[in-house]
């Protein structure tokens, strides 16, 4: 697996091969298993930039692919009938201290070492892929706003021992990444392709466009994990509206250059983001506070600026009340 290739951007993302060793899964894995159980979330996911080959989930989605092991109170919306699983989180308990170094290291390498004030783990849960309808892949997503990051650790896939437990076949699957280039992240988009082998895991940082790949044979198993890095909250609205300004003035340079797609959406990157915010299982309210702005109300440059002010003051807010950015 090749990590992203070298630009002037920082990559919002990381992936770490072998950052669990196999015989450390081969002693975890048939217990996970043995607790897998899976729960009912529901889920929309209308993306209009999902591949047409991947397929889609549509309005409403009964996704029940996913086992819970840890859900804190604010975990998420769609998961407030959610009840983890005791054994479940048992079963996991000896890879968590592994991935919280994982993503720390790399959150606070990212952001600065002082970036992480508490490390909390929102959400954990085991995923479990199958070529059936709503079970194949979750398609191009984003973790909900109330995220600050994420980890992905792949937990089977192709082991040299012979009758090893993680050894289980499937065709297709890994991770896609989407981000945009150039040193102010406002460039083109582009897609970074995992294959994501047992032992592997990928960070993602707050609001970065991804997919679990569809399968066509076999069976994937992933551990996944929601983090949030502070007390507060408050600072999660300043980087909403950031990267809605990012997407607004990328989109903008994009349509003065003449490059907008001719089967693209008119709708601004609030709608969008409205539309998609509710398709990961474990997420919630992704999109931005007050509803979606339609571009034909507001123009680009003016939305851009009302996005400048507000996180000027969402951050004002926050200092006044002693709180750490």
């Amino acid at each position: 697996m090749s990590p992203p290739p070298p630009s002037a951007q920082r990559q919002r993302h990381g992936v770490f091969e072998g950052a669990v060793p196999l015989e450390d899964l081969r002693r975890v894995f048939p217990c996970i298993r043995n607790a897998f159980e899976p729960q009912v979330v529901k889920y929309a996911n209308t993306n209009p930039k999902i591949a047409k080959s991947d397929g889609e989930h549509g309005e409403s989605v009964e996704w029940k692919v996913s086992c819970y092991a840890e859900l804190a109170e604010e975990g998420g919306a769609m998961q407030k009938h959610v009840q983890p699983s005791e054994a479940m989180r048992q079963a996991c308990a000896p890879l968590l201290e592994r991935c919280d170094a994982v993503f720390s290291g790399w959150y606070q390498k990212l952001h600065g070492a002082k970036s992480i004030t508490r490390l909390k783990r929102m959400q954990t849960f085991v995923t479990r892929y199958r070529p059936k309808p709503q079970e194949a892949g979750l398609l191009r997503h984003i973790d909900g706003a109330h995220v600050d990051g994420s980890l992905i650790l792949a937990l089977t896939g192709p082991d040299p021992t012979e009758g090893s437990p993680i050894d289980i076949a499937f065709e297709g699957g890994g991770v896609t990444v989407w981000e945009r280039s150039g040193p102010d992240g406002q460039g083109p988009e582009e897609a970074y392709k995992y294959p994501m082998r047992a032992g592997d895991m990928c960070t993602l940082d707050n609001y970065i466009w991804h997919q679990g790949n569809p399968i066509h044979a076999g069976e994937r198993w992933a551990l996944v994990i929601f983090y949030q890095v502070r007390y507060n909250r408050q600072h999660r609205l300043a980087n909403i509206v950031l990267n809605m300004a990012r997407e607004m003035k990328a989109r903008e340079a994009e349509s003065a250059a003449g490059g907008v797609d001719a089967d693209s959406k008119p709708e601004s990157a609030t709608q969008e983001r409205s539309e998609e915010s509710d398709a990961v299982p474990a997420g919630d309210e992704a999109s931005a506070p007050g509803g979606s702005v339609s571009s034909k109300r507001l123009s680009p440059s003016l939305f851009f600026l009302a996005c400048v002010f507000v996180t000027a003051a969402a951050l004002s807010m926050v200092r006044l009340r002693g709180c750490r950015v």
